[in-house]
């Protein structure tokens, strides 16, 4: 199977509004997708939410089906959810920790997920412990296993950070976390979808995930990854009448899987699009769209560090395709500003996103341009020139 670029370009209608360089923030979708969020839409108008969603059961389940394929283990052990901090925050905060436990992560861990560890620091004592970067501004393993101990009861990490390509070594973490038997959640937000990511190979017990940036698919659906083995050990932090049976006055029947961690009201029409958007990926030549937006990543590296004036933020090691870079001169926010203005979408990324990472390093902010495999030689080539005329 090929790559046909062509026909993927005219299967996304959004790329006809200029450079589209924001696909770490969400990326466009393909016409595919809003076919099948614009027909649950009308599907609901016609016969109301609840007879829709019955009627749809089936299509529904296809989104953890293709879950499954995508990314290994079973669709029993995959959730839905609003959002991948949604998905990442319920698993968390239902590993039983008490005060004197302590959790492990690192230096480039993302906002949302440290805030969790501050929040249950403050309010059950635990301790969080971070491991440190080396001279290259990589994972220090050696650093990261000198900090795990008898009480060492989770290993939380970020894939890849929001604030750069950086990729984490995760399964080396997930070798240490298994010989060591704790349990091991990633936030894989920002890798599944350009990066082969599969949870067996990985070695993870818990993983957190997005509908709406490299796979596609719309915004308002996350997902969760729990191992049959993982759930044995997790006390859900909250339940619905999803997770369990109401089967008597004092009894109840719970859930023996993954989907314990769903709420029963949900957007069934984005989740049936995020459901399109797997198979989408699904259909066309997974690994070479993976193969391409890597590429693509790269390529925009290389021509920006061509700039005078521009210095890549980037840190060394293997990079995914999400490049940041500084203008000299100019603020971020300016930069994105003045771009927008040209019909050119990037992002920006500061401080407060990955604080522990970006204050070490002295930046406070920076420009994140992110290629899909949509993306053409010829957009990055503008793109590059439009920077380079500021």
């Amino acid at each position: 199977m090929t790559l046909n670029i062509e026909v993927i370009r005219k299967n996304t209608p959004g790329l006809g509004n200029g450079i589209y360089l924001d696909n770490a923030g969400a990326s466009l979708v393909p016409k595919q997708v809003m076919d099948a969020i614009k027909g649950h839409l009308d599907l609901e108008s016609e016969v109301g939410g609840y007879v829709a969603q019955e009627q749809t059961a089936d299509l529904l389940e296809n989104t953890y089906r293709g879950l499954a394929r995508l990314l290994g283990g079973k669709a029993s052990e995959y959730a839905l959810t609003s959002s991948a901090s949604d998905a990442w925050g319920r698993a968390f905060y239902s590993v039983p920790m008490k005060a004197g436990d302590n959790v492990v992560t690192v230096y480039n861990e993302y906002c949302s997920n440290y805030v969790a560890f501050l929040h249950r620091a403050k309010r059950d004592g635990i301790e969080i412990r971070v491991a440190r970067a080396d001279e290259n501004n990589a994972l220090d393993l050696e650093h990261f296993k000198s900090l795990i101990d008898d009480r060492t009861k989770l290993i939380a990490i970020s894939h890849v950070p929001s604030s750069s390509g950086q990729i984490n070594p995760v399964a080396e973490v997930g070798k240490i976390a298994k010989a060591a038997d704790i349990l091991y959640l990633l936030d894989s937000c920002q890798a599944i979808g350009q990066l082969p990511v599969n949870v067996d190979a990985i070695g993870c017990d818990m993983l957190a995930g997005t509908s709406r940036k490299f796979l596609r698919g719309p915004r308002g659906v996350g997902f969760m990854y729990v191992s049959e083995k993982a759930l044995k050990r997790l006390d859900p932090v909250m339940m619905s009448n999803q997770s369990a049976v109401w089967t008597g006055a004092d009894e109840m029947n719970v859930r023996n899987d993954t989907r314990v961690f769903e709420a029963w009201e949900r957007g069934v029409a984005a989740q049936l699009g995020f459901g399109a958007a797997l198979e989408y990926l699904l259909s066309i030549d997974t690994d070479a769209a993976m193969k391409r937006t890597i590429e693509m990543g790269h390529y925009l590296r290389q021509k920006l560090s061509e700039i005078k004036g521009v210095t890549i933020t980037d840190p060394k090691g293997p990079l995914a395709a999400i490049v940041t870079f500084q203008v000299d001169g100019h603020d971020p926010v300016d930069v994105k500003a003045r771009l927008a203005s040209q019909g050119i979408a990037v992002n920006v990324a500061s401080v407060v996103h990955t604080r522990l990472d970006l204050e070490a390093r002295g930046i406070d902010s920076l420009v994140r341009a992110a290629p899909q495999y949509y993306t053409l030689h010829s957009e990055i080539d503008g793109f590059v020139e439009a920077v380079a005329a500021l």
